[in-house]
């Protein structure tokens, strides 16, 4: 059988413009799927890291809060770290919350076993956990502490309580250590109808509700993404 003569290269078919285009806009859906589905897994990767740093933070503020709380003999909150008190006219009185009530500053108050002869409670040691609003359109600011002691002891009825932070924890928000970046107050006023969310509730002068969103940045592909989880636990003092 004779041999087919070869095709001549100037009558070998090629890739018509249309077909090539047809193939470059398949590619190109290819492409944009790819980088969605990269996109996505980059998101979802940043997102359980900053899971696992806020649930890493948030054990050892727990675990730190509650040993200070269970070694305290009673506590106070109020509205935030600069409102401790309130003036009324000529009078100033402690601006403490009362029950059902909220506030940003929590304090921890110790008092020596050994009394004076009139059997008084003497305080010898402050903890105090509070908020700084450092973002007040969204309620978010880093959560600090402060330990102080007080040496000699003062009498817990000799002089107001606002008074003896006034005299011992000085400064601004800013300057204790900071324990959590950033954190948002959820837990509302029963006592009023409106008021912006603050981190601690006050449960019948006996316990304290803390209940915030703690949330962490990630720098991702030049972008800042914000992952946040809400965590309430309740912590209560020795009495």
């Amino acid at each position: 059988m004779p041999a087919s003569a070869p095709v001549p290269i100037s009558r070998r078919r090629g890739f018509t413009t249309s077909e090539l285009m047809v193939a470059v806009v398949i590619m190109g859906f290819v492409a944009a799927g790819i980088g969605s589905f990269l996109r996505q897994m980059s998101l979802m990767y940043y997102s359980d890291r900053a899971r696992i740093l806020i649930s890493k933070d948030m054990r050892k503020f727990t675990t730190k809060l509650d040993d200070d709380a269970v070694t305290a003999n009673y506590f106070c909150i109020y509205p935030g770290f600069s409102s401790r008190s309130v003036t009324v006219g000529s009078v100033t009185s402690d601006a403490a919350v009362a029950d059902g009530e909220v506030g940003d500053l929590l304090v921890l108050v110790y008092t020596d076993p050994a009394s004076t002869g009139s059997g008084t409670s003497m305080i010898n040691r402050l903890v105090g956990y509070y908020r700084e609003i450092t973002n007040s359109t969204l309620n978010t600011g880093p959560v600090h502490r402060f330990d102080v002691t007080i040496s000699p002891a003062v009498a817990a009825s000799s002089n107001p309580m606002y008074v003896i932070l006034n005299t011992y924890v000085t400064g601004t928000a800013a300057s204790y250590p900071t324990i959590e970046e950033i954190s948002q107050g959820l837990e509302l006023n029963n006592a009023l109808s409106t008021t912006t969310p603050a981190l601690f509730y006050n449960r019948q002068n006996r316990s304290v509700l803390v209940s915030a969103q703690v949330s962490e940045i990630q720098a991702e592909a030049g972008t800042n993404t914000q992952t946040g989880n809400t965590y309430n636990f309740t912590v209560s003092p020795r009495g």
